[in-house]
C-alpha cells in the first residue's frame, strides 16, 4: 500500500478518455459510440477465438504485436490494439518493448492459480501482457466482458455486473471465507486478534441463531461476558431537527429502559436494520451500533466509549461496512444501481462471420464510496481485522491477509486505495518490527492525515476525536505520545518541526 498502483491507466473508471494524439491515455470507442469491426488485424481477431484461446491456455501464452504493430494501429484501423498501446504508454511511457512482441496469457482472477495448476480456463477471463524478453513482468491486464447472447459471450464468460449483496450464494461465500479466516485449528497469523474476546459495555442482541422468532434488545455486559459480536461502520446522514415530528430511535437517558426490552425492527433506521439482518444471516447473535450502544445524551458516557473506539472495531469479528448507502435511513442492501460494463468497446470479426462484441477495462475497479467520505470511518476502516464491504455491486471481503476482493470471486478486480494500519497492532505478541525507523512513521503518519483531511465531519470539532482510536494504537506501537495531532519524538523529514496534524 501506499505505493503507486501496478495497474495501467490509474483514472477514474467513468471519466471520458482524452482524444488528444499526444495523451497516452485511451481514446477508443465507448459503448455509447458506433464502431467498425476491427477487420484489419487478425492477431487481435485470433486472441479472441477457441484457437486464441488454446494459446492463452499454454505455457508460452499467445503472441501479439510489437510495440511498433501497436502503434500503428490508428493508421491501420485496429482499435482494439490502439487501446492496448496507450494503456501500456500510460504506465510505461512510449518506449516499451522494442522490437520484443506482447505476449498475453489468460487467468481466471487475481485470487486464482489456475494455470499455475495447469487448469485450462474454458474461456479468456483475464488478459496479463508482458514482452518476451520479460515473461515474468506484467505490464498490462485486461478484464474482458460480453454481454448476454452475444456470439463472443461463448469464449468469453465475464458478463454485465448485476448488483448482487444479500443471495443465499453471496453470503455462503462470505461465509465461507469468515470460516477460512477464523479457523481455529489454522487461522491467518496476521488476523488472530478478535477470536476471544469481551464484549463492548453495550450490544445489541439480535437473538439466538437458532431462534425461530429472534427479538431485539439492548445487553449491557455487566459481567465482562466473552462473546464473538460485529461492529456497523455507516453514515448517519443529515439528522432531523429536534423539532421534527419524526426521530431515529437513539440511545438516550429517556429511552434506555425501553431499549432494554424488545425492540421493533420498523423503529430502526434502515441501515441498522439491513445489519441485524445480516448479523443474523452469518450467524452471529452481537450488533455494536454507535447510535444505540453510545448513550447520544450523555457526555461522559459519549467520551468514554470514543476513548475504547479502538479496541471495539479491533476487536469486532467482522465490521459490517454500509459503504454504498449515504445516510442510515437508506439502508445498504436494497440499493438499485444499473449493471456494470466497462466503458470501452470493441467489435471482434469471429471466425463464423458473426462480429462479437467485448468490452475491455484495463484497470482494477477503484470503489468511490459514501462512507469513504466520512471522517469518523476512516479509523473503523483501520482498525478493523476483517470486513464485508457492501459496495456498488459486489459483497466485498478484506482481512489482515487477504486483499480487497468480492466474496463470490467472479465479479470485478479491486484496488484498495487506503492505507492500513501494520498488521503488527493487531498481535499481542508480536514485536513492533514496523515502525522502528522514523522514516516508516512518517510515511504512515502523513498517508493517514492526507486520507483523513479529505473526508468531511460534519462538528469540526470532532477533528482530532475521530481519529484518536488510530493515534491510540499507533502511541502503543511507536512507544510515543501524540498530543493534539502532534508526535513528540517524531521530526518532520524537512526539518519543519514535529510532525503533526496541521
Amino acid at each position: 500500500m501506499g505505493e503507486e498502483s501496478q495497474n495501467p491507466i490509474r483514472q477514474n473508471r467513468r471519466r471520458p478518455a482524452s482524444d488528444d494524439a499526444d495523451s497516452p491515455g485511451p481514446s477508443h470507442p465507448k459503448r455509447t459510440r458506433e464502431s467498425k469491426p476491427d477487420l484489419r488485424c487478425v492477431p487481435c481477431a485470433l486472441m479472441f477465438s477457441q484457437q486464441g484461446l488454446k494459446y492463452l491456455n499454454s505455457p508460452n501464452g499467445f503472441r501479439h504485436r510489437t510495440r511498433g504493430e501497436c502503434m500503428a494501429s490508428r493508421t491501420e484501423g485496429c482499435r482494439t490494439r490502439e487501446f492496448i498501446f496507450l494503456v501500456v504508454c500510460k504506465e510505461h511511457g512510449k518506449n516499451w518493448g522494442g522490437a520484443d512482441r506482447l505476449i498475453f496469457r489468460n487467468f481466471r482472477s487475481a485470487h486464482s492459480t489456475s494455470m499455475v495448476s495447469g487448469i485450462q480456463l474454458p474461456g479468456i477471463y483475464g488478459l496479463n501482457g508482458s514482452v518476451e524478453s520479460e515473461p515474468g513482468k506484467c505490464i498490462i491486464t485486461m478484464y474482458p466482458f460480453a454481454e448476454r447472447g452475444n456470439p463472443i459471450g461463448a469464449i468469453v464468460p465475464r458478463r454485465p455486473l448485476h448488483r448482487d449483496v444479500q443471495s443465499d450464494n453471496v453470503f455462503a461465500a462470505a461465509k465461507s471465507l469468515i470460516k477460512e479466516c477464523m479457523n481455529p485449528d489454522k487461522p491467518h497469523k496476521h488476523c488472530q486478534y478478535s477470536r476471544d474476546t469481551v464484549l463492548p459495555t453495550r450490544v445489541l442482541d439480535v437473538g439466538k441463531p437458532e431462534d425461530p422468532h429472534p427479538t431485539i434488545k439492548l445487553k449491557v455486559n455487566e459481567t465482562e461476558t466473552h462473546a464473538p459480536y460485529l461492529a456497523l461502520s455507516y453514515c448517519w446522514g443529515k439528522q432531523p431537527k429536534p423539532t421534527a415530528p419524526v426521530q431515529p430511535l437513539l440511545l438516550r437517558r429517556d429511552t434506555f429502559r425501553d431499549l432494554m426490552g424488545d425492540i421493533r425492527l420498523d423503529s430502526l433506521q434502515q441501515s441498522i436494520q439491513d445489519a441485524i439482518f445480516v448479523t443474523r444471516k452469518l450467524g452471529f447473535r452481537y450488533l455494536w451500533v454507535d447510535a444505540l450502544c453510545i448513550i447520544q445524551d450523555c457526555k461522559i458516557d459519549r467520551d468514554e466509549e470514543i476513548s475504547q473506539m479502538a479496541s471495539i472495531y479491533k476487536n469486532a469479528a467482522i465490521t459490517i461496512a454500509a459503504s454504498s448507502s449515504e445516510k442510515a435511513a437508506d439502508g445498504f442492501l436494497s440499493k438499485r444501481i444499473p449493471p456494470y460494463l466497462p466503458d470501452y468497446m470493441f467489435h471482434i470479426p469471429m471466425s463464423n462471420g458473426q462480429n462479437g462484441t467485448v468490452y475491455l477495462s484495463a484497470e482494477a475497479y477503484e470503489t468511490e464510496h459514501p462512507l469513504d467520505k466520512r471522517g469518523w470511518t476512516l479509523q473503523e476502516f483501520m482498525l478493523s481485522s476483517r470486513m464485508l464491504i457492501f459496495s456498488d455491486y459486489e459483497l466485498l471481503w478484506q482481512c489482515k491477509e487477504v486483499g480487497l476482493r468480492g466474496v463470490t470471486g467472479r465479479g470485478l478486480e479491486y484496488l484498495q486505495p487506503l492505507e492500513a494500519l501494520p498488521w503488527t497492532v493487531f498481535d499481542d505478541d508480536a514485536e513492533p518490527d514496523f515502525g522502528n525507523l522514523d522514516s516508516d512513521k512518517i510515511y504512515l503518519w502523513k498517508t493517514i492525515v492526507q486520507q483523513y483531511t479529505e473526508r468531511k465531519l460534519t462538528d469540526p470539532e470532532d477533528r482530532l476525536r475521530a481519529v484518536t482510536g488510530i493515534t491510540t494504537e499507533l502511541e502503543t506501537l511507536w512507544r510515543d505520545t501524540n498530543i493534539h495531532g502532534l508526535w513528540k519524538k517524531c521530526e518532520h523529514p524537512a526539518g519543519h518541526g514535529r510532525l503533526s496534524m496541521a
